[in-house]
This record gives structure tokens, C-alpha cells and sequence, in this order.
């Protein structure tokens, strides 16, 4: 048996083989096929070839198909034979398989989370009439996640085509998709006309050329945009040339101006986080955010999110996913021969113990919550005012005084306080505070047995719990 892992995005479908352990070509030397069809002369034209029709053709081109999966007839059919986006969307898998089926004779598909049963049903509906030999399918944010985060709120965040779709991850021994939610018609394709009216503009006002002005010209705008995307990954400003009649025009374009268009869907994201932490009752948690590929190119994300909620960001590798669903089908799949097609939910989140997992708001339930701070055998009680930690601590405060081994320790080095369910540290130091040896970036919710270290070699502290006379 090869296996072939498939990650369905319609911003970029891509596939990964374990003949090659490689991303494989699927639009001729392409590795990813975005969602565009277009009809000409009695044949579908999908994929990348399509989209570069989008803007010479606008009105010829369908890009919705698979983020509205289904089988409702098209509005506004035009010249497609093809009646409803169920039929586009099997044209498209139907090239995507041609190009691939010689490297895997077994599929494991990583889907959208917001994708439901129905559209499961007529994706594999699809697959089947295609003799595609589908084992499984597999929630996208599932099949990218590689590394638990302790003591965290684990978010996987998405752009597809279409919208932009953040996972709540809920983890312990088993990893699973707890909660969703996603913004429609805010994906890809409405920043990247935000963005191109933005370079637009500035060619106006500096040049008084119109790049939008003739559809060739706009169509090269959009065609160049990503490597423009990937400049102001390094570059604060890009210059650009373009060429109109026997006229070069440049401008530049400066990264602020990208972000500002992009503000307004990178705020609504940070509003539905915070949500989602305040449903869960874990507000006070590091937070800790899963980036595809897609998202982690796009200018302003990670500053406005880690400005916003201090987050800690883990870049996914583009094919993380269809690599992932490789390397979690010998464990997720059964053994028995005739297994049919599975549909995961959870995935086994190996390395972590339940103990060091932000796993719910029921977490106290698992283990118990520290309740004293454990130094030079005193026992500081923790409570909703901050327990100071450091070499001046102020008067008339609770805190604790270190002493001794004090090289790195700060005046103000720590603070350790209650904040509703959790037990927060906020990081003052210089030098920093460490974390069963792992230094904290800026706050870190604390789980009992934990070892509170400041300074070098330094100081440790432990996180404990009393028993109530009843308990004894």
C-alpha cells in the first residue's frame, strides 16, 4: 500500500506522497491547485490556469465550489455545462487525481472544519465516482498539529479562498477540535483585492497611472502579488515597477499600508479568540496559535495578534497537513482489513501528560489546583492579589524575598496570583524566569509540581497544594 495525504484548501489543494515524502506536482510544475474553473469553448478550464483568467474574465469564473459545496444550481450557470458546484468541484478533484494517482493507491483527506456531515458525504460521494480510494478523513487542524503546548490555549488558524477559520484545540491525552468558527467572505481573495486596490491607489497618486485601468494590467497585479507579499515578509517598503504603453511607473509600497487593509479581518480573528477563551473560562491562559503556511505569509497577522493577546505562534511548513495525515494514519487508523472509510474527530497527542495541559474550564478536576508557593520550606499562600517574588519587594505586600543564590534576580523578578480558575505568573526580570526550565514570554498559567526558577544557577520555588482537615 503507498498512501497519499491530501489537504483540501481551496486557496491551494495540495498533496504529499510516502514514495517521495515529497509535495507533489498536481498543475503542471504547480505543488498547490487553488479553486478556479472556468468555462471556455465547451471545455473546464481548473486550477491554476483558470485563476489566471479571474481578472481578464471575471464574470467566466467560479471560485466558490468547494468552500459552498453542495448540489443547489448555480445561479448564474453562463456557459458551464456543469450545473451546481458539486459538479465543478469533481472536475477539479478529477485533474488534482489524474496528475497524482500513479504515486498512492490510498487517500487520506484533511478537510476545512467548517466542511458538515452532508458535504462529507458528497465529497466522498465524488471520490467515489472518480474510483478515488479514500480511507479517511481528517480535520485540517488536527492533521497539521505536531507539538502539544503546555498550560496553553491552543488555536489553529486558517485563510482559505474564501474565509478565514480558527480552531479552538482542546488538549490532554487526546488532541480534538473543541470548538469553531469562521469568517465568511473574508479569505484570501477579498485581501487580495483589498491589497491590489491598494497598490492601485498608490500608483495614482504617485504616477497618475491606473494599473486597474485595463484588465491586463490588473490581472499581472494579482499574478504578482504574492511575491510582493513575500518581500514585505523582510522589507518594510517594495519597489515596484510596472509597465503601461511604452511607460515604466514605480511606486513603493510600504508594509503599514498592507497591514491596514488587513486590520479589519485580523481583529475580528482576535475577537472571536477571545470568545472562544472567555466560553471556555480561560482567559487567563498563555495563548498559543497555529499558523498554515497561508497565514503565516500575510502582512500584520502576527504582530496585531501577538500585540492584542501576547501569543505564542507555531509556523506550519507549507504541506503540513498533507504530510501530517502520513503520519498519523498507522496510529489512527484500525487493524482490521476491512475498515471502510473513518472519519477522525481526535488524535492521539503523545508526549504530554494530562497534569500539564490546559485541557478545560473542569481542569481542577484532573489535578488539583496549586494553592501554595513552596520556598526555603515556607509555604506562601496564593491568592487573587500578586504574590511579589524578588530581591526589594514592597512593605505591607504579600511577597516573597529571595535570597542567597541572587546572581540575575531582579528587584521586581516575578508575580504569582489567582485569576478565576487558573494560577498566573507574570514575568517582571530582567534576565527572565524559568518554568521547569523553560523561560516564560511575558505570563504563563501554572499547574501543581511546576518548578519556579529565577536567576543563575538561582532559586526554585514549587507550586503545592494543602489539604483541608477533611482531607487528611
Amino acid at each position: 500500500m503507498s498512501l497519499l495525504g491530501l489537504e483540501l484548501s481551496d486557496a491551494g489543494i495540495l498533496v504529499a506522497g510516502t514514495d517521495s515524502a515529497r509535495l507533489l506536482e498536481l498543475d503542471g510544475p504547480d505543488k498547490e491547485s487553488p479553486g478556479y474553473a472556468f468555462a471556455e469553448k465547451n471545455q473546464l478550464i481548473v486550477g491554476k490556469a483558470a485563476e489566471k483568467k479571474a481578472h481578464l474574465f471575471p464574470r467566466l469564473v467560479i471560485s466558490h465550489f468547494w468552500d459552498q459545496l453542495n448540489t443547489e444550481p448555480l445561479d448564474h450557470p453562463g456557459p458551464y455545462t456543469q450545473k451546481n458546484h458539486a459538479e465543478i468541484a469533481y472536475a477539479h478533484l478529477a485533474r488534482i487525481w489524474e496528475n497524482v494517482k500513479t504515486h498512492g493507491d490510498e487517500i487520506i483527506m484533511a478537510v476545512p472544519g467548517f466542511y458538515h456531515r452532508d458535504q462529507l458525504s458528497l465529497l466522498l460521494g465524488i471520490a467515489n465516482d472518480l474510483s478515488m480510494p479514500i480511507r479517511g478523513f481528517i480535520p485540517i487542524a488536527l492533521a497539521a498539529s505536531d507539538s502539544p503546548c503546555p498550560a496553553s490555549a491552543l488555536f489553529h488558524l486558517d485563510i482559505h479562498l474564501h474565509r478565514t477559520e480558527i480552531i479552538f484545540l482542546k488538549q490532554g491525552q487526546y488532541l480534538t477540535c473543541e470548538d469553531s468558527a469562521s469568517i465568511a467572505e473574508k479569505g484570501l481573495a477579498y485581501l487580495h483585492r483589498e491589497w491590489v486596490e491598494t497598490i492601485a491607489a498608490e500608483f495614482v497618486r504617485t504616477t497618475r497611472f491606473d494599473p486597474l485601468h485595463q484588465a491586463v494590467s490588473e490581472q499581472e497585479l494579482f499574478e504578482r502579488l504574492p511575491a510582493v507579499l513575500e518581500q514585505l515578509q523582510k522589507h518594510a517598503a517594495v519597489d515596484f515597477e510596472m509597465t503601461g504603453g511604452s511607460t515604466t511607473y514605480r511606486a513603493t509600497l510600504p508594509r503599514e499600508l498592507f497591514i491596514q487593509k488587513s486590520e479589519q479581518v485580523i481583529l475580528e480573528v482576535n475577537r472571536l479568540i477571545n470568545k472562544t477563551l472567555n466560553k471556555h473560562e480561560m482567559r487567563n491562559y498563555p495563548v498559543a496559535i497555529q499558523l498554515t503556511h497561508r497565514v503565516a505569509r500575510l502582512p500584520g497577522f502576527q504582530e496585531i495578534l501577538a500585540e492584542r493577546n501576547r501569543a505564542q505562534f507555531i509556523e506550519l511548513a507549507p504541506g503540513a497537513t498533507a504530510f501530517g495525515t502520513l503520519k498519523l494514519w498507522n496510529q489512527l487508523a484500525p487493524q482490521e482489513s476491512d475498515r471502510g472509510i473513518s472519519f477522525f474527530i481526535s488524535r492521539p497527542w503523545q508526549g504530554i501528560a494530562n497534569s500539564d495541559v490546559a485541557e478545560s474550564p473542569n481542569i481542577g478536576q484532573q489535578t488539583r489546583r496549586p494553592t501554595h508557593l513552596l520556598y526555603r520550606n515556607l509555604a506562601f499562600p496564593l491568592t487573587e492579589k500578586p504574590l511579589l517574588i524578588g530581591l526589594e519587594v514592597a512593605k505591607n505586600e504579600p511577597s516573597i524575598p529571595i535570597k542567597g543564590q541572587t546572581a540575575g534576580v531582579s528587584r521586581k523578578h516575578c508575580s504569582v496570583e489567582l485569576r478565576g480558575k487558573a494560577v498566573l505568573l507574570k514575568d517582571f526580570s530582567t534576565y527572565g524566569t524559568f518554568v521547569d526550565d523553560v523561560r516564560v514570554k511575558e505570563s504563563i498559567a501554572l499547574q501543581l509540581g511546576q518548578i519556579i526558577r529565577v536567576g543563575t544557577p538561582g532559586e526554585k520555588l514549587q507550586l503545592i497544594a494543602c489539604l483541608s482537615i477533611d482531607e487528611t
